[in-house]
């Protein structure tokens, strides 16, 4: 008798942070939250390891569940062991990875709040009613969130910091911006 092998799949993933290197040689992991620095992922029970947010996003996602047996806060990055991991050659080839979690898992943002994947494919415009396009990803540049808008061949980058993003509708479809000068200048 043939047993049934088929695992449930977690839905939709979204990349909480992603391990940018390998700590020390028992296996620790160096990750990087693409959230609050002080956002630990869960321990003790199932994660996903994924391509990292900078892969092609029309690809489909491939991943690989984990648990986490720690997580702790270790300078500008978090410490993580994964269970089965105990040495640093067993740890290198997660190095790149994503975390994830599967969106109905993830806690629900404060009111005024948002994931910024929830933001794709919202149409982006200014305050004087120009539509620019719709964002197409994200991407942190070290000291915010930059989204990439796009109409047609036409690209900007969005800074998604308050001195450019005035309003944000995620149930809307709409965001609305204060352009800087030389922000749309192509």
């Amino acid at each position: 008798m043939k047993q049934d092998t088929h695992i449930a799949s977690p839905g939709r993933l979204v990349a909480l942070g992603e391990i940018v290197g390998t700590h020390g040689i028992r296996g620790l992991l160096r990750y990087h939250p693409y959230g609050r620095s002080s956002d630990l992922p869960p321990t003790g029970r199932s994660v996903y390891l994924t391509a990292t947010r900078s892969a092609d996003p029309s690809a489909p996602a491939a991943s690989q569940s984990i648990v986490l047996d720690d997580a702790r806060p270790h300078g500008n990055v978090a410490l993580l062991s994964v269970r089965g991991i105990d040495s640093i050659e067993a740890a290198t080839p997660l190095v790149g990875h994503a975390l994830a979690l599967p969106e109905d898992e993830l806690p629900a943002p404060d009111t005024n709040e948002y994931y910024v994947y929830q933001l794709v494919g919202l149409t982006v415009a200014t305050e004087a009613g120009e539509t620019l396009g719709s964002v197409e990803r994200s991407f942190s540049n070290g000291a915010n969130e930059v989204l990439v808008v796009r109409d047609g061949d036409r690209e900007h980058l969005i800074p998604l910091i308050a001195d450019v993003v005035r309003t944000v509708d995620v149930p809307g479809g709409r965001i609305v911006i204060d352009p800087i000068p030389g922000l749309l200048d192509s």
